[in-house]
């Protein structure tokens, strides 16, 4: 097999995968874990905790960050192994495919294990406390909308897209947020 017929096989995978996930209509489901860890230091400041919240806060930032740095890890391995699958002569899309549900199932369950993780933070909070965080998460969604909207327009040549092609640039399965 020729390059430019693997490429197009991938290509023609990614598109198929694509079109069995489920339409999502709300910028929350586009939040990420890691933009939301990245906020996490100054929103910790803002809350003011007592010794008991701080506590929890640090064992659940401790924990999200390393579930964060393993799924990384094993999305740089996935990366790899693919690549070199479908550089092979007997390449198998159905085998990739498995792998690919494998991993998009892996990332909704640590997705489900973060929010609850957070969640118990959130329920040591007081009132004042929790509406801030909702003010943060509100906020950080019309970000994520406006960014959003930019995101899903046709990539021009100026982008490094074809100006016939619509940009396929976002390569992380699963990676919505809290």
């Amino acid at each position: 097999m020729t390059f430019a017929l693997l490429r197009h096989l991938k290509y023609a995978l990614a598109l198929a995968l694509l079109a069995t996930l489920p339409a999502l209509a709300t910028p929350l489901m586009e939040m990420r874990a890691e933009d939301l860890m990245a906020m996490a230091p100054d929103l910790k400041k803002a809350l003011a905790l007592n010794p008991n919240q701080l506590l929890l806060w640090q064992q659940t930032e401790s924990k999200s960050h390393a579930l964060l740095r393993e799924r990384q890890s094993r999305r740089e391995r996935l990366q790899a192994h693919s690549k070199t699958a479908l550089e092979g002569a007997n390449v198998e899309l159905r085998e990739l495919g498995a792998v690919l549900d494998a991993e998009a199932a892996s990332g909704l369950a640590e997705e489900k294990q973060l929010r609850e993780w957070w969640l118990t933070v959130n329920d040591a909070l007081d009132e004042n406390q929790r509406r801030m965080v909702a003010s943060l998460v509100a906020e950080q969604m019309m970000k994520v909308a406006d960014g959003g909207a930019q995101r899903s327009q046709p990539r021009g040549k100026e982008d490094g897209g074809s100006p016939r092609r619509g940009g396929m640039g976002r390569n992380k399965p699963g990676s919505s947020g809290m």
